[in-house]
């Protein structure tokens, strides 16, 4: 088994304390370690090291290097893309890799990981990642899904259909919902929130990709260095719409534990410790009379009054100030300070 570990992501979700220069994925959020390094070693108990390949991007590399350093974590594997494509071909340039770089065959089984979540208890989320080899060792296009435990309309969902004896038969992923959908979907109890993790042996992909999107099969066919330097044809898709939901071969592992894509500042609000009056509080902050806040500083102090389920995030001379429930209007904002030319790195 390889683990495949996509870590170019350049997502501005977490702004400001995410950036072109620093995606989330470098980022500690509740440990002393990044989302990386956790990532990594939450398979190390599974994996040797050189069985782990990081898929980023070029400018990325050197960021990856050193943290592979800092913790010690041993002859890991790093490609970079050319440039960014999204995840189907970055998952095939890592499968042309395995192929002909590392000599692993048809059979090999991949497992395809986010670089950037939160997952715990490691050991319950590693049994599960076993069971999952089991499937795709038999062929399978196997995909985790999150049990639910609130309408969320800010992720993906998978309908399952029948039991397969720790794993369903994918039935149909599903696009964000609105409240009242999401509503339905969780008092159903069959459908999961799509954890974006996959796997499949080198050759069940390709056949994949062959049948669903042939483009990137054809541009795979080469050699290796002849696909890197054709990956800008490469289509920028991802897994998800080229394969994963025209797949009549996917199976569903539910995961029943603890997880968060860290896809907004509610989401990293809803991670951290809580004070007696519900305030996160990372770096430096003075309150009176505040509840159900995240306070998270770099640099300055902020001194909050008589405030109320709120986010406030300073970093890189901005202060981003928020009502909870509203932050995935994150990217709006962002694209907006673009627009205006502010220059805020």
């Amino acid at each position: 088994m390889k683990i495949i570990i996509l870590a170019g992501g350049n997502g501005t979700r977490l702004f400001p304390l995410s950036c072109d220069r620093k995606p989330k994925q470098f980022l500690k959020i509740d440990t002393k370690m990044s989302l990386l390094a956790e990532t990594i070693n939450r398979f190390r108990e599974i994996v040797a090291p050189e069985d782990i390949i990081i898929v980023t991007g070029n400018k990325y590399v050197n960021m990856i290097e050193k943290e592979l350093a800092t913790y010690n974590m041993g002859s890991i594997h790093i490609i970079s893309e050319p440039m960014r494509r999204n995840t189907a071909p970055a998952i095939g340039l890592a499968v042309k890799y395995c192929r002909e770089i590392l000599r692993c065959s048809e059979d090999e089984v991949l497992f395809v990981s986010t670089s950037d979540h939160i997952i715990r208890p490691k050991d319950l989320f590693n049994r599960a990642v076993l069971k999952a080899v089991e499937f795709a060792a038999r062929g399978k296009f196997v995909t985790f899904g999150v049990q639910p435990n609130k309408p969320e309309t800010g992720f993906g969902y998978i309908e399952v259909g029948n039991d397969l004896n720790g794993a369903y038969i994918t039935k149909a992923f599903k696009e964000k919902p609105d409240a009242v959908t999401a509503e339905k979907y969780l008092l159903s109890g069959r459908f999961y929130w799509n954890s974006g993790m996959f796997a499949f042996t080198c050759g069940t992909y390709l056949k994949e990709l062959f049948q669903y999107a042939p483009k990137i099969a054809r541009l795979l066919k080469t050699d290796y260095a002849q696909v890197v330097k054709n990956f800008v044809d490469m289509p920028d898709i991802s897994v998800d719409y080229a394969v994963a939901e025209k797949s009549r071969i996917g199976v569903t592992i539910p995961l029943s534990l603890y997880w968060s894509d860290v896809g907004s500042w509610d989401s990293v609000y809803d991670v951290l410790n809580k004070d007696e009056n519900g305030n996160v509080i990372k770096g430096n902050a003075v309150t009176i009379n505040c509840k159900n806040n995240l306070f998270f500083s770099k640099k300055y102090v902020i001194a909050g009054i008589d405030i109320n389920d709120t986010i406030i995030v300073e970093n890189e001379n901005v202060i981003l100030v928020s009502k909870r429930g509203e932050t995935q209007k994150v990217k709006k904002i962002v694209e907006k300070i673009r627009d205006n030319k502010y220059n805020y790195k």
